[in-house]
């Protein structure tokens, strides 16, 4: 296939850049979607377009015309569809210098364009004259003027159909443009929510220690976009971590900037010292002060922000049994697993999944960037038939804190819907070891069943009820501790 897509990969409107080509032939190759959309067409260069489109998203809004041929019109009057478009205009400064973001703009507006050009075209076979012309020359080289007389005919029926579908075009009067390019500004930012909520950059941004390529990103995108599930649970994993990020930012202004601990020097105006703001009433002083604001020197309170706790390495607990099908619960657990690895990776600690059911697995340690596909394997395997068994699960994570030196004073966070026993010694000694391992147990129940056991409760630091209806406002707690 790739030899395939290469050889359409030749403009027909526009000249288009060397980088911009390469960059679409990943897109292409990880996006079978986009490849299906282009080729089952009417409009046998529909693809070549689709390259131009992506080529001014990315590297030039503007279009340096080719010399233009009969069949390829109705791309032109597009083109200028496209200059005259604000909508278009505002997307192109967006998506500049972005190859993951044009590239998803592009299928998003050819996709949606692709009906507006099946109306106009009227299911006439819109198709490249190339060929035809060269077989016609060849024939009149060769004095067989019957095959020439055919082929020309050919020709003109098929360059009329060309112009006739670009008169209907601008007939048209760029409908659906405007639509077609807000849809893809909401599918660009809809991708870049699901990236970021698996923690992945959208670019590779200056001081990013392990950058995910481009094609790398290109493929995970087109992945996501095949699995509507997959979609939902990075919906509700990127709601959940932005409630947590507003709850977050609200503790902090509640807890004021922190303690006084001395005088410093800087330029945070909240914290200037009243003296130094008295100098700009002074003509004379107003110079200097406005020099010492630039250099950072001016005095000011010097505060130490308080102490958050919850912030060492994270050992997950989830539960895959049978029960966890039902409902909503398997899209809001996963959804957490995203959250909290993405959580764990911004604050840069060290993350480990233990699975159970009525067994314990292995547990997986990973590193969001490092270990993504397996992340994805995760959300996308569903739960067990399996009961639920609670014991094995507790001493998995706590043998993980006992004999891995990463995992010193880790927290444990504990998934589960279920109910299954405990007893009572194995409790008190557990309790035992959480406070001598200076760990916090977070346990977060999916729907909890009815007659829950208080057990893990009682082992809980803290504890929330997820109602898998979406009580972001409950889960901004949960973010907020662990």
């Amino acid at each position: 296939m790739f030899t395939q897509l290469k050889a359409e990969l030749t403009p027909i409107t526009t000249e288009v850049s060397e980088t911009s080509k390469l960059f679409w032939q990943d897109y292409l190759n990880s996006n079978p979607t986009m490849v299906e959309v282009t080729q089952d067409t009417n409009i046998k260069t529909l693809n070549r377009f689709a390259l131009e489109v992506f080529h001014r998203l990315y590297y030039s809004p503007i279009p340096e015309w080719l010399p233009e041929k009969p069949e390829h019109q109705w791309a032109r009057v597009l083109h200028n569809q496209l200059s005259e478009s604000e909508e278009f205009q505002n997307l192109t400064l967006t998506c500049t210098g972005d190859p993951l973001g044009s590239a998803i703009a592009a299928q998003s507006m050819i996709t949606n364009l692709y009906r507006q050009l099946e109306e106009a075209s009227d299911d006439l076979e819109i198709d490249e004259l190339d060929t035809l012309r060269a077989k016609a020359r060849r024939a009149k080289m060769e004095g067989d003027e019957e095959l020439f007389k055919e082929l020309q005919a050919q020709g003109q029926a098929m360059s009329q159909a060309a112009q006739t579908f670009a008169q209907n075009l601008e007939g048209m009067e760029g409908e659906g443009i405007g639509e077609s390019v807000e849809d893809a500004e909401g599918n660009v930012q809809e991708k870049k929510d699901e990236l970021e909520a698996l923690g992945m950059s959208w670019g590779n941004e200056p001081g990013d220690r392990n950058p995910t390529p481009t094609g790398e990103k290109l493929k995970l995108a087109a992945l996501i976009e095949q699995r509507p599930q997959l979609k939902k649970i990075l919906a509700l994993a990127g709601n959940a971590l932005e409630t947590a990020n507003r709850k977050r930012r609200q503790h902090q202004s509640e807890t004021g900037y922190g303690e006084l601990v001395g005088i410093t020097t800087g330029n945070d105006v909240a914290q200037v010292l009243p003296q130094e703001l008295a100098r700009l009433s002074d003509s004379r002083q107003k110079l200097s002060f406005y020099r010492d604001f630039l250099e950072g020197q001016l005095f000011q309170n010097d505060l130490q922000a308080p102490e958050e706790k919850g912030k060492g390495p994270m050992v997950i607990c989830l539960d895959c049994s049978g029960s966890m099908v039902k409902g909503n619960r398997f899209l809001w657990s996963k959804a957490l697993i995203v959250a909290l690895v993405k959580l764990a990776h911004e604050q840069d600690r060290v993350v480990s999944l233990v699975l159970f059911e009525s067994v314990c697995y292995d547990p997986i340690y990973f590193h969001p960037r490092e270990d993504i596909d397996q992340l994805i394997r995760l959300l996308v395997t569903s739960p067990t038939d399996g009961g639920t068994e609670f014991q094995r699960p507790l001493e998995t994570a706590r043998d993980i804190i006992e004999q891995d030196n990463n995992y010193s004073e880790a927290d444990i966070v504990f998934i589960t819907d279920g109910i299954a026993p405990l007893s009572s010694t194995f409790v008190q000694e557990y309790s035992n070891s959480l406070q001598n391992l200076k760990t916090d147990f977070f346990l977060l129940e999916i729907e909890p069943k009815q007659g829950w056991s208080s057990e893990l409760r009682t082992l809980a630091s803290q504890s929330w009820a997820i109602d898998a209806d979406g009580n972001f406002e409950e889960l901004g707690a949960v973010f907020t501790a662990c």
